[in-house]
């Protein structure tokens, strides 16, 4: 990982982006519900306020010890008289009803003595407290004493919020006790004045429940920047180098190759998207890692500033406001954590690059409502390649499609080990071809194909096309397996990221190479794992819309989407395969299934049998194309001489027209739509007879027969009901 790291560290600075280093002995402070508390001149509380979640904090520390200012107590701060499910009647209320509750509940109960006798200091997991408070807040003063580089600078605060905190806990015994009944008397009173929620759920976690942290600042009048000012890291930091003994422990880095101070401890530690991560360690309990006798640091030699360095730069390209720019959230191929995909620009940090290969693929019924067609997603993944290559054009006057974009894909093994699984360097002109090859997969399927999806907000389902199915998206996809004749979904493992990434960015080689045996690898799979619903889906659709009800039909629409990506990266385009043998054999077969179901309409009365005749012969075709149609042939008398009659007969049908039933109507719908796909699939049946014979049946050819059998012929024209209706016409005059 570091030698991944170094890299990022290096394309960082190469941008011009400010890295702001830090030591060690600085770490980010937990996402937990937090109370800042600011302390005046003397160390009293003069106000306290809630931290906002998405603000960030830092705050000291060395392991678990030593925390500050962000210091979380053990336990909640008071003690409940008796132990009842009060707790869980407060998280069914809101409002006032909560305020006046949590109030109840807090005057009922005494502050947690017993337990916090000997805060502020470190009580362990065992319950026996680990550091005592004089040694606490000795080491307190000691950090003040590294601090005074701070004096009569914009980082003062800090130095003062220590001070004010020592003189507060450390006047007379119990003072970190009374402390903490200072902070919580002025919560309560805050309670009392209809706070807003923020304020009752950070009070019930911190008074009730526990899990909550304090902060100590200062007024934010009396100083150029708070203590908690994310900018003090910086100043801090310089402040702490500049105490440094140089009798540290020189030595020969092994990324840089240059005597310098080594990591003596532990590598730096920070918080990603995908949680706490230290850079680099070696566990003494695992026995592999003691193969050489050294663990940790020693066992390898960084040099201390270049560890500040790299920690600084991953960072830097990992904050919140780059989410989606400079870094995403992508799935994990094993189980539901996640990994943290890292694409950037070396020379344009800020162009979009992570857009362009993962989106939040939430629920799909949010896709323009308006239309509901596949280009408004696809489109919209073509604008965010583009806005990258723009943003590149703009601020690189050289060839900017040879500008490299760096694609890392870092996994979080436990909570001490974090690893890079996937590393690659494309160019920026590879990624655009990449991006619009995978656009034009994605309209590679055939251009009538819809199926109708309730949207979010909606009542009724409307047509949808098959929507966009990001890069990385693969990886989510690809876990799916649907059982049970396609009701039942399970979760197996799936593509991982690596072999999504090449995927999208390999262009086709020859037949047996890598790039086409990792297609037909995912070819195969898909067609495993979602053949049958798919399949399902159109047949039940063709029994009625309510049989249809029950199957996943957005999931459906994106692995026709993925079809049509694999099958035109190995050079089948949708003007070659919609006129070759096996997607017309699929279209036979749901024409197949059309006209039974009109004959069921007509003869039957509406009752549709639970397997209609396309249907039967559906899955004999994947393996014996020939076999199934001479068995098609075999069952088609009847209803072919159904068909022919009924065409004949078409005026008895406006009895249904003219009926104000719905389901007559439908009625009406399915033999009119029979009558049609009779009549085209006569010729279609004549050619693919002589075409099946000798025809090579692979999964190319599986997956060409399922878009054939779920897109059906081609929805009717205009003129082919001009045509249905002049029929009627004559035959009237005739009579």
């Amino acid at each position: 990982m570091l030698n991944e790291l170094l890299i990022i560290e290096r394309g960082a600075h190469q941008a011009g982006l400010k890295l702001i280093q830090r030591h060690p002995d600085i770490k980010d402070a937990g996402k937990k519900p937090t109370l800042r508390v600011r302390l005046g001149a003397s160390g009293e509380v003069v106000g306290i306020d809630p931290v906002p979640r998405e603000t960030p904090l830092w705050t000291f520390g060395r392991g678990n010890k030593l925390r500050f200012p962000f210091v979380q107590p053990p336990v909640p701060l008071l003690r409940r008289a008796t132990a009842s499910d009060d707790l869980t009647i407060l998280t069914k209320l809101r409002g006032h009803q909560w305020r006046d509750c949590l109030l109840k509940l807090c005057r009922a109960s005494d502050f947690n003595d017993s337990v916090l006798a000997h805060w502020p200091g470190i009580r362990g997991k065992n319950g026996r407290w680990t550091q005592r408070p004089e040694q606490y807040l000795d080491a307190l003063r000691a950090r003040a004493e590294q601090l005074q580089g701070l004096v009569s600078t914009d980082g003062e605060s800090v130095l003062a919020v220590i001070d004010r905190f020592v003189a507060a806990c450390g006047a007379t015994d119990n003072c970190g006790v009374d402390l903490l009944r200072r902070v919580v008397e002025r919560l309560i009173n805050v309670l009392e004045q209809s706070p807003t929620d923020d304020w009752l759920s950070l009070a019930e976690s911190l008074l009730l429940r526990g899990g909550a942290a304090l902060y100590f600042d200062v007024p934010t009048e009396e100083f150029a920047r708070s203590a908690g000012d994310p900018r003090q890291v910086a100043a801090v930091t310089q402040a702490l180098e500049a105490t440094c003994s140089p009798d540290a422990d020189q030595g020969i880095c092994s990324l840089s190759g240059e005597p310098t101070v080594l990591v003596k401890d532990t590598f730096p530690e920070l918080v990603l998207p995908i949680g706490k991560t230290i850079l680099f360690s070696r566990f003494d309990a695992i026995p592999s890692n003691g193969r050489y006798g050294r663990f940790g640091a020693d066992s390898f030699a960084v040099a201390q500033q270049v560890a500040d360095r790299l920690a600084a730069g991953l960072r830097c390209l990992t904050v919140r406001e780059k989410a989606g720019i400079t870094w995403r959230m992508i799935p994990r191929e094993a189980t539901k954590k996640r990994d943290l995909l890292l694409a950037f620009v070396e020379e344009v940090p800020d162009a979009p690059a992570a857009g362009a290969l993962a989106d939040d693929e939430g629920d799909l019924s949010e896709e323009s409502p308006h239309t509901g067609l596949q280009d408004d997603s696809v489109a919209a993944f073509e604008k965010r390649t583009q806005r990258l290559v723009g943003a590149v054009r703009a601020r690189v006057s050289a060839d900017f499609r040879n500008t490299p974009v760096r694609l890392i894909v870092f996994r979080k093994v436990d909570p001490a080990n974090t690893k890079a699984v996937y590393a690659g360097v494309p160019t920026v002109g590879e990624l655009y071809n990449a991006a619009m090859g995978w656009v034009a997969g994605e309209q590679n399927v055939p251009p009538w194909l819809t199926l109708p999806v309730l949207r979010k907000g909606e009542t009724k389902p409307r047509p949808m096309s098959p929507p966009h199915v990001a890069p990385l998206g693969v990886i989510a996809f690809s876990k799916a397996f649907f059982i049970r004749g396609g009701k039942q979904r399970k979760e197996v493992l799936g593509f991982p990221a690596a072999e999504a990434l090449d995927l999208f960015l390999d262009r086709v080689g020859k037949s047996g190479d890598p790039t086409w045996q990792r297609i037909t690898r995912l070819m195969h799979l898909v067609l495993a794992r979602r053949s049958t619903i798919v399949s399902s889906t159109a047949h039940a659709m063709r029994r009625g819309f309510d049989f249809a009800k029950e199957f996943d039909r957005r999931e459906v629409l994106r692995t026709i989407t993925l079809l049509g990506v694999l099958l035109h990266k190995l050079g089948r385009s949708k003007e070659n395969y919609m006129n070759d043998v096996a997607f017309k054999l699929g279209q036979l077969l749901a024409a197949a299934d059309v006209v039974h179901a009109g004959y069921c309409a007509d003869v039957r009365g509406g009752d549709v049998p639970p397997s209609l005749l396309g249907n039967q012969v559906f899955t004999i075709a994947q393996t014996a194309p020939t076999k199934a149609l001479a068995m098609l042939c075999r069952r088609w008398k009847p209803y072919d001489g159904w068909a022919k009659k009924a065409d004949r007969e078409r005026r008895r049908t406006d009895t249904l027209i003219a009926s104000k039933k719905p389901s007559e109507k439908q009625r009406e719908r399915d033999i009119k739509e029979a009558l049609r796909c009779a009549r085209e699939m006569r010729p279609l049946a004549d050619a693919l007879a002589p075409a099946l014979d000798g025809c090579a049946v692979d999964d190319t050819f599986r997956a060409e027969l399922l878009l054939g059998y779920i897109a059906g012929l081609p929805k009717a024209q205009r003129d082919d009901r001009n045509n249905g209706d002049t029929a009627t016409q004559v035959a009237e005059m005739e009579e």
